[in-house]
């Protein structure tokens, strides 16, 4: 897929701060680690939305008997009709953040971290026979550390865009990442899209006998040409997820927020809400 050069590069100097978040593991650690970051950018809108909103929402929950853990989670999102890196040039940006960390030790713990994050342009006003389409580029973190055989870590991001129509809220197009990381240094990445979307794709993962990482830089376009003339709704979605725990529990504990779906309807409906 091919960027124009000037928005690439103008992209990349706003996403510099992302970059420092991803973290590394430390190996003399001693005790549990999860980690999950995920940045994501939206920009090159052919149109700008006639109203924004944005959301976040972050939970934690940490548990010691005996023991020490600690969780944290944060989320921002961002988006601007008239963001200026230049006095004559502006154009629309969305940005959506999420973070979660997790970090236990001792015989009995149990540490959960989950941030959310939304940016939501509503109706993008789009003539007979026109175009619709945006950039976005994903900067993703997984981490994971144990010690002993009876803790277990698991971390995850997801990233997801629905494209609806408004009239009569019909979901036209929609892309989500699904990846994650647990303590058995066990990787998963799902991608799921329809045909609007073009993806570029680089992974880095390292593991070692008890610990493991992975990153992901991700740069897509979507694309989507319109016979008739139609208001659009899009909602740009992530989660981030970690948790920590000892004993080891005896099933996988579940770290993504289930109904994605159902979640982006409903800020779909909130369309008089705009920032």
């Amino acid at each position: 897929m091919n960027i124009p050069s000037k928005s690439t590069m103008k992209s990349f100097i706003v996403a510099t701060p992302v970059i420092a978040l991803l973290s590394s593991i430390s190996p003399s650690f001693a005790g549990t680690l999860a980690t999950a970051e995920a940045e994501t950018l939206i920009y090159n809108f052919s149109q700008v939305p006639t109203s924004i909103s944005t959301f976040t929402d972050t939970q934690t929950l940490a548990l010691a008997f005996p023991g020490t853990v600690f969780a944290e989670a944060n989320a921002n999102a961002y988006f601007d009709v008239n963001f200026c890196l230049e006095p004559d040039y502006c154009f629309p940006l969305a940005n959506n953040s999420s973070q979660a960390i997790t970090v236990g030790e001792g015989q009995e713990y149990l540490g959960w971290a989950q941030s959310q994050a939304a940016a939501i342009g509503y109706q993008f006003e789009i003539a007979e026979n026109q175009e619709f389409s945006f950039d976005f580029l994903s900067i993703l973190s997984l981490g994971t550390q144990k010690s002993l055989q009876q803790e277990s870590t698991q971390a995850a991001n997801y990233i997801a865009f629905y494209l609806f129509e408004d009239s009569t809220d019909t979901l036209l197009d929609f892309f989500s990442l699904n990846s994650s990381l647990n303590s058995a240094n066990n990787y998963d990445l799902s991608i799921e899209k329809s045909n609007g979307f073009e993806l570029s794709l680089l992974e880095t993962t390292n593991a070692e006998e008890n610990q493991a990482s992975v990153n992901i830089l991700l740069s897509g376009l979507y694309s989507r040409q319109l016979s008739e003339g139609q208001n659009l709704t899009l909602i740009a979605y992530q989660t981030s997820s970690t948790i920590v725990k000892a004993p080891e529990p005896s099933t996988s504990i579940g770290l993504l927020i289930m109904g994605a779906l159902g979640i982006a309807l409903g800020w779909k409906k909130k369309s008089n809400l705009s920032d």
